[in-house]
């Protein structure tokens, strides 16, 4: 079981990032080659209000259940998410948000295991949006050692029901950032925006 962890500074850096995002980079790829950045923005405003839902141990609104589809995207999303994203880590300060059972994405599972998924998709996507728009991001290093701990003592899944892609490899000596996103898929080395800089 996790314990309880203050989600603020992975919520206050991926804000930071979406508000630093370039309106001309909507239709650039990002590192999750089924997200453009608008659509992995729109899938963040999603988030960002739907998982308040599983600290409260409530069903998430149908209307924030978005797989992320930039022509959803409503215009004011620069002043809009980051709040959402204060407001999620508020949602999931409560030591009790962290405790019992939850719903997430429609599965039954630990609150304490939900709060640490959350975590994930705040820290990786956070990571995703900085490199898509040529953006540095700083991930806390807590955080990151948290999630590789947590994300390695899950059972394997079997394929159709894997929450990431398959997991890149990356040395045990890389950088934290590096194995985290390696083990949820992610390629450390993919440059985007950055390599046209």
């Amino acid at each position: 079981m996790a314990e309880p962890r203050d989600l603020r500074p992975a919520a206050d850096a991926i804000a930071s990032i979406v508000e630093g995002v370039p309106t001309d980079s909507l239709t650039h790829p990002t590192p999750s080659t089924e997200y453009l950045v608008g659509d992995l923005l729109e899938h963040i405003d999603g988030l960002s209000t739907g998982l308040q839902a599983a600290a409260r141990k409530q069903p998430v609104p149908e209307s924030e259940l978005r797989d992320g589809d930039a022509d959803l995207l409503r215009p004011d999303w620069r002043e809009r998410i980051p709040v959402q994203l204060a407001d999620l880590a508020r949602a999931w300060a409560p030591p009790s948000a962290w405790q019992g059972e939850t719903v997430e994405g429609g599965v039954p599972l630990l609150a304490s295991a939900a709060g640490m998924f959350v975590l994930d998709e705040l820290v990786v996507h956070g990571w995703e949006l900085a490199r898509a728009t040529g953006q540095p991001f700083d991930a806390p290093e807590d955080d990151v050692l948290a999630l590789i701990d947590f994300l390695s003592s899950l059972p394997p899944m079997p394929e159709g029901e894997r929450l990431f892609a398959p997991r890149e490899p990356v040395p045990e000596t890389a950088p934290a950032m590096d194995r985290l996103l390696g083990l949820t898929g992610r390629d450390p080395s993919w440059l985007g925006a950055a390599r046209e800089r």
